[in-house]
C-alpha cells in the first residue's frame, strides 16, 4: 500500500502494495481543447495511409534471449522495408531482407534483454506499420510432433526447452521429461497471453502412474494462462499434459510450453521498492520453497517493470510484477493481527505485508496532522497477486474514518482527511477471508 499527501503502503497475498497518486488535471484539460487539430491531422493523413505498410503477424511467436533467431514479419506492402522498431532495449538486427508480403530478419537478442512480452513494427519507405507482439524466452524452441495424445506414447522432450504446440478440438498434448529425485520441475504456458484466439489452457504435471503432482487452469500471475511446479519424488519419467481447459480447441489455439527445472514463483515480497536502491525480496510459490534474491533498482519511474526471479543458476520464462516508487519500505512485524500489536509505521512509506492464512487481518499504526490529505491505495491483483484486498482507517481510539473494497478493479482505494492531531491504524484484509 502508498500514501502519499495525496503518499504510500504496499502489501501481498502472498503480496499486496498499495500506493497513493498524484492528482491528475492537466491531461484532461489539454484533451478538451485540440479535438479540431485532430480532426484536420487526421484529415491530412488519410493519403498518406493509403500507402502505409501493414503488419499482420511475427513469426515463430517467441524468440530466444542471448542468441541470434530469424523472425518473418508478415503483411502487406513490406517491399521497401528499411528497419525493424524495437521498444524496448535488447535487440540487434543484423540482416534484413524485404519482400512485397514479408520481411526476413535475423535478430540477435542480447543477453539482457527482458524476458516476455515484446512489441515491433515495421518503417518503410512509406510510412509504418502498427505495432505486433512476440515473447522472449530464456530456452530453445522445439515444435509439438504429433500423434502425441494418448498418454502411453507421449513426446519425449529435454528439460529447460519450449515446446511450441496447438490444441484442437478435443485435443490432449502429452510431453515426457525425465527427472531426479528431489530435482523441481516446472512448467509454464503462454496461450492467451499470445492473443491468437480466446485459448485458456490447463496444464498439469503427473508421474508415470498418472498420479496428479500439480495442475493449473487460471493463475493471478498469468491470468488465464496457466503455470505449476512440483518436486520430483523419485528418479523416472513425468508427463506434462497441456489441453484447453473445457477440453475446446482449434487450429487457432498455439501455445508456448515452457518445461524445465527452472524457479516458478507465483509471488514476490516485498511487492515494490524505492527508485535507484538495493531490494532483497524473496520469492514464493515455488514448489521448491521460498528463495531470496538481490536487485539493483532503475532509478526512474516504469509503468511496467517485472524483476527475474533466478534459483540454482535457472531463470523463470517470465518475471513478476514489481512496483517502483519514490519512498521507502516498511514491513509488517507478525503478530499484528490486533490493534494493540499492530506494525508501527511512517510516512511516506510504502507499507508491506503478507496475508498468510485464513482469517489473517493485518494492522499498520502511525501518525498524521489534522487537515493531511493522503490518497490511499493498494496494490495487490494489479502486481498479480491473488489477494482480494479490503482497507479501513480507524482513529486509534477505534472509530471509523474510512474505507474501500474494489475501487482499482480488486485492489482498494480512497482519499482522506485527517480529521485532527494523532495516531491512526489501516488495517488490510481479504475480501473472502483468505
Amino acid at each position: 500500500m502508498e500514501f502519499r499527501s495525496t503518499r504510500h503502503i504496499q502489501r501481498g497475498r502472498v503480496d499486496r502494495s498499495c500506493f497513493a497518486e498524484p492528482e491528475r488535471f492537466e491531461m484532461q484539460r489539454l484533451n478538451r481543447r485540440v479535438p479540431g487539430a485532430l480532426l484536420l491531422a487526421l484529415a491530412m493523413a488519410l493519403p498518406v495511409q493509403a500507402a502505409s505498410p501493414s503488419l499482420g503477424g511475427i513469426n515463430p511467436r517467441g524468440v530466444q534471449r542471448g542468441v541470434e533467431n530469424q523472425m518473418v514479419f508478415s503483411g502487406g506492402r513490406l517491399q521497401d522495408a528499411k528497419e525493424i522498431f524495437f521498444y524496448s532495449p535488447g535487440f540487434k538486427v543484423t540482416k534484413l531482407e524485404a519482400a512485397a508480403g514479408q520481411v526476413k530478419a535475423t535478430v540477435k537478442v542480447l543477453p539482457n534483454c527482458r524476458l516476455g512480452q515484446h512489441v515491433a513494427q515495421v518503417r518503410t519507405a512509406s510510412g509504418v506499420s502498427e505495432y505486433k507482439t512476440f515473447w522472449v524466452g530464456p530456452f530453445a524452441s522445439t515444435p509439438e510432433k504429433e500423434p502425441n495424445s494418448d498418454f502411453a506414447a507421449p513426446q519425449p522432450v529435454p528439460l529447460n526447452i519450449t515446446v511450441t504446440g496447438v490444441v484442437t478440438s478435443e485435443d490432449v498434448d502429452y510431453y515426457v521429461v525425465e527427472a531426479k529425485k528431489g530435482q523441481r520441475i516446472a512448467a509454464e504456458v503462454e496461450g492467451m497471453r499470445l492473443a491468437t484466439t480466446l485459448f485458456d489452457p490447463y496444464v498439469a504435471i503427473l508421474d508415470a502412474k498418472r498420479f496428479e503432482l500439480a495442475s493449473a487452469d487460471d493463475s493471478p500471475l498469468v491470468f488465464q494462462d496457466a503455470v505449476v511446479s512440483a518436486v520430483a519424488p523419485a528418479d523416472g519419467r513425468y508427463i506434462i499434459e497441456v489441453r484447453e481447459a473445457a477440453y475446446g480447441g482449434s487450429g487457432s489455439c498455439r501455445y508456448r510450453l515452457h518445461v524445465g527445472i527452472f524457479p516458478r514463483p507465483t509471488a514476490v515480497y516485498p511487492a515494490g521498492g524505492q527508485m535507484g536502491q538495493e531490494v532483497e525480496v524473496t520469492f514464493l510459490g515455488d514448489a521448491a520453497g521460498p528463495f531470496k534474491q538481490k536487485f539493483k533498482l532503475p532509478a526512474e519511474e516504469r509503468e511496467l517493470f517485472e524483476v527475474e526471479p533466478k534459483s540454482d543458476g535457472q531463470v523463470a520464462p517470465s518475471g513478476n510484477r514489481f512496483r517502483l516508487f519514490p519512498h521507502g519500505n516498511n514491513l509488517e512485524v507478525e503478530p499484528n493481527n490486533e490493534i494493540a500489536k499492530a506494525t508501527p509505521s511512517q510516512l511516506p512509506k510504502a507499507f508491506n505485508g503478507i496475508i498468510e492464512k485464513q482469517g489473517d487481518i493485518d494492522y499498520f499504526k502511525f501518525a498524521a496532522k489534522k487537515g493531511q490529505v493522503f490518497d490511499i491505495e493498494c496494490y495487490a491483483r494489479r502486481l498479480r497477486s491473488g489477494l482480494d484486498p479490503v482497507m479501513n482507517l480507524y482513529k486509534a481510539d477505534g472509530g471509523g474514518i474510512a474505507g474501500n473494497d474494489d475501487s482499482r478493479g480488486p485492489d482498494s482505494f480512497f482519499r482522506v482527511t485527517i480529521p485532527a492531531d494523532g495516531d491512526y491504524l489501516l488495517r488490510v484484509t481479504d475480501h473472502l477471508g483468505r
